[in-house]
């Protein structure tokens, strides 16, 4: 037997479950912290959010050619997009320059589901490093703020009590 999923009572019951979870997290509503460069959260357009899995799969072979999965040890070395928007002072690179001489271009960083006085969560990152790319000026582009974007290499350990 088949279900009608235009029937009324299907996607009352649909509804009613998907709502019981809750609302849902809003991708903007985040924020990136560099510990000792603070004031900069605001200029960090774009970053990835943090998330403990393993690192993918071993096959294990089992009798008559049979196989089956098991996960490898957890990732926590991770990598994702960042964007900055640079300011006309030149705060990004005036950053990655003091994060070069100072620590060898290493920092650790907290995000936040929120702001950093009011969130839902916060995950710390550890031993993290920006490979960022050129940015593109273009005298054509009169509406845009200028963004510099690379990559942003980082460890994350999971929740910390």
């Amino acid at each position: 037997m088949t279900t009608n999923v235009k029937s009324t009572a299907h996607l009352r019951g649909i509804y009613a479950a998907t709502s019981a979870l809750g609302d849902k997290v809003v991708s903007s509503d985040a924020v990136f912290e560099i510990e000792g460069h603070e004031e900069l959260a605001l200029l960090i357009k774009q970053f990835p959010w943090p998330e403990l899995s393993p690192g993918g799969e071993i096959e294990v072979p089992m009798p008559n050619g049979a196989a089956r999965w098991q996960p490898q040890q957890l990732k926590i070395n991770q990598q994702g997009q960042v964007t900055f928007m640079e300011t006309q002072a030149g705060h990004v690179q005036a950053m990655m320059e003091r994060l070069i001489h100072d620590n060898g271009a290493r920092f650790n960083a907290t995000v936040y589901e929120g702001t950093q006085d009011d969130y839902t969560r916060k995950a710390r990152i550890r031993d993290c490093f920006f490979q960022l790319d050129n940015p593109d000026r273009d005298w054509e582009n009169r509406s845009q703020v200028m963004q510099i974007s690379g990559t942003l290499f980082f460890h994350y350990l999971g929740t910390e009590s």
